[in-house]
């Protein structure tokens, strides 16, 4: 770029280049951080104590008949559309019923949409996202209770544990903590039903970043979260029985107890935090101190041989060694369930999808107050330059 005759040129160098100069120096902090040159000397070691401990186990093949599949999950704007008046959330919840032989007023697929506007902070898209995923749960077996449904197993795509921030309360006062109370309750509410029916309920967790591999060996110097250790030492077929979360619970306590003057602070903090967090949740939801985890990776390859990490509710009617090897079964490529991808898909939001439904939003505050600018005061977008965008003029 030249200024001015005379004045000195300046050349500016292509941004990946000026990017992939840090990647080995940060490859090499990972590698140190992650204790990774251990993880890969003490594979079989790993391998050898998980068997000896009863959590290492082959995945039987699945033999039974085929059972009846809800799968759901719940799509959501990420960050949510800024206007004047607050953020505008868009929500979308898509289901598959997959083998269903009695289902009363349900279609095999659907899909609904949910739209919130709210001043509160953004991060409440994914609380009321799973509210709405656990109220249509709650309804189809309800409608199972009744007689009018039959399904062995809901599949959801993400956790079934709730997650809820360091320092939740059931009864305190504020609006996202009322969410989360709500989340929790409705937990309760359809893990209970799932016992009544005898329904098995299974959530497929994509993002897992916990260390309970290394808590339950007791070895602080395994510092490689759960799925990338598995995905890691796990042969295709192989899994890995975390137990309960009332089990974790119990050695994560044990762990802290017996390492905690070797622990950094920072490690310590998240330990305590992650027991909290769990224990928190147990007092409000007695139940969900007996949703298990496992780990395991699919007989077909997946990509990156990446494992998958499951949080299951079981119970006579569908076993955990049914449950698991049914999953390991119906696992594709992408690491979940093939009825997961399918609504993963169905749940998907464009962001023109987005823009539309803002452009509706203040058509309909215009109509109603009969004010078109209160209503760009309150539905106009914060941002600028996303009027061309959207076609406002």
């Amino acid at each position: 770029m030249v200024f001015e005759p005379g004045s000195i040129e300046l050349e500016e160098e292509p941004v990946p280049l000026i990017v992939l100069r840090g990647v080995e120096k940060e490859a090499a902090r990972i590698a140190s951080s992650l204790n990774v040159l251990r993880v890969i000397a003490e594979k079989e070691r790993i391998k050898t104590m998980l068997y000896s401990l009863g959590l290492l186990s082959e995945v039987s093949s699945y033999s039974g008949r085929p059972p009846c599949v809800l799968a759901i999950d719940t799509g959501f704007t990420s960050p949510p559309l800024e206007l004047v008046g607050g953020r505008l959330l868009l929500i979308v919840r898509s289901y598959v019923i997959q083998g269903f032989r009695s289902l009363e007023g349900l279609q095999p697929s659907g899909s609904e949409g949910f739209i919130r506007f709210s001043d509160a902070a953004e991060y409440v898209a994914p609380i009321y996202s799973k509210i709405y995923e656990r109220r249509f749960i709650k309804e189809v077996l309800e409608l199972k209770k009744s007689g009018k449904a039959q399904v062995d197993l809901v599949l959801i795509d993400g956790e079934l544990f709730p997650r809820t921030p360091p320092g939740f309360e059931r009864e305190a006062k504020s609006s996202v903590m009322k969410l989360y109370g709500k989340l929790v309750d409705l937990t309760q509410e359809v893990l209970e039903l799932a016992w009544e029916t005898d329904t098995a309920i299974a959530g497929v967790v994509k993002r897992s970043y916990g260390r309970d591999i290394a808590i339950r060996l007791l070895d602080p110097y395994i510092r490689v979260n759960d799925k990338a250790l598995a995905s890691y030492i796990l042969k295709p077929g192989e899994f890995i029985d975390l137990g309960s979360y009332g089990d974790i619970a119990f050695y994560l306590w044990r762990f802290m107890d017996k390492f905690e003057e070797h622990l950094s602070s920072t490690d310590l903090r998240a330990y305590s935090e992650r027991l909290s967090w769990i224990l928190s949740v147990i007092e409000s939801c007695s139940n969900c101190s007996s949703i298990g985890l496992s780990i395991y990776k699919a007989q077909v390859p997946t990509y990156f041989m990446v494992s998958t990490k499951v949080e299951y509710w079981v119970n006579s009617g569908f076993r955990y060694s049914e449950l698991l090897s049914y999953l390991s079964s119906v696992t594709g490529m992408n690491g979940v369930p093939h009825q997961l991808d399918i609504v993963d898909s169905m749940s998907m939001i464009s962001r023109d999808t987005l823009y539309l439904v803002q452009q509706q939003l203040f058509k309909e505050l215009s109509k109603i107050t009969g004010n078109t600018e209160i209503a760009m005061s309150i539905a106009g977008l914060t941002n600028p330059e996303k009027i061309r965008v959207i076609g406002l003029k």
